[in-house]
């Protein structure tokens, strides 16, 4: 109980995601689409109208996102047994992005894979869904990854307003900010030069104001934004965000499909020489089954970049969204 406790202090003081101000949606089946493609990283099939149903019946997202998360898909899913020892973290790490839309914090990553080991991963999405975090971020009504869509539940009203300032708790990359100023200077970053340089969008030198906040969108036409237009070595040096000369899974920002195709020695971890094998050229490469669609499972890059291209937001891109989008085949 105490460490439950511990866990819910640690997620208060973790960064959150600042939603904009935009009205509520009465939408309900975009609601669960929103919830599908963020946390089952798929299309929704028939059996999603049950949520629907559900929604308009008065239970609210946090519920659904709750029990998405504990269902039997979400749980078989996104748990590797042969990662052994580190099964539980992979996955709790997952639930965090799935839940939270981040990564995880070292020592709430730590607190809830030791309450995954005792008392299992449904406890934990428990813990992530009842937290101050996520009654911050989201309340009862927001809808995790969708860019701050909330639904026009009962006792909501039209319109959502969060702060917008940046603060510790808003941070991305709260623990490298060494002397608290809210800002990260070059000294203090632990990733490549060439890193750095990709998330200071406006090349003063320091990383500061929504190039630090959670939830910011990239300015339009800059590499985070276009990260399909990196260059195999940039988008390596973008991610390997530790300096260890490997992307971590818990460093990858896209489908874990995509990062289980790419980790071919299957060690958890992503070499440059695997991110370099795993360049497509075309939307024939990256549409592997044939359908005449990219997944999310199928895409290279951002579970963001793939949301901006999917410009119709129904899970998958056409050939005539990526052509919209003009994915070069140079620099990959």
């Amino acid at each position: 109980m105490f460490r439950g406790l511990v866990f819910v202090g640690l997620l208060s003081m973790a960064p959150s995601l600042a939603m904009a101000q935009q009205p509520c949606t009465t939408d309900s089946r975009r609601v669960v689409d929103e919830l599908y493609r963020h946390m089952l990283e798929r299309t929704a099939d028939a059996g999603s109208q049950g949520w629907v149903d559900r929604l308009n019946s008065g239970t609210t997202v946090r519920e659904i996102v709750r029990q998405i998360a504990q269902s039997p898909e979400h749980m078989q899913r996104f748990f590797n047994a042969s990662e052994g020892a580190t099964a539980n973290e992979n996955a709790v790490a997952t639930l965090y992005r799935h839940i939270l839309s981040r990564q995880p914090d070292a020592g709430g990553l730590r607190v809830m894979t030791d309450q995954a080991n005792r008392q299992g991963r449904a406890a934990v999405v428990d813990s992530i869904v009842n937290s101050a975090e996520y009654t911050r971020t989201y309340g009862d009504w927001g809808v995790p990854g969708s860019g701050g869509v909330t639904f026009c539940g009962s006792g909501t009203s039209a319109t959502t307003t969060t702060t917008t300032s940046v603060n510790t708790s808003q941070m991305r990359f709260a623990d490298l900010d060494r002397n608290r100023n809210g800002q990260i200077e070059r000294g203090e970053w632990r990733g490549s030069p060439r890193s750095f340089a990709i998330h200071d969008w406006n090349n003063d030198g320091v990383l500061s104001g929504d190039e630090v906040r959670t939830g910011a969108v990239p300015p339009a036409g800059s590499l985070e934004a276009d990260d399909y237009n990196m260059s195999s070595g940039d988008r390596f040096s973008y991610l390997d965000v530790n300096n260890n000369g490997y992307i971590d899974r818990n460093e990858w920002d896209g489908s874990l499909n995509t990062f289980y195709d790419l980790d071919t020695n299957n060690d958890n971890r992503i070499t440059r020489a695997e991110l370099n094998m795993g360049r497509r050229a075309n939307f024939a490469s990256l549409d592997a089954n044939g359908d005449g669609r990219i997944t999310l499972g199928e895409w290279s890059w951002s579970h963001r970049s793939f949301d901006d291209m999917d410009s119709n937001k129904d899970g998958a891109i056409t050939q005539d969204e990526f052509r919209a989008g003009a994915v070069p085949t140079s620099g990959r």
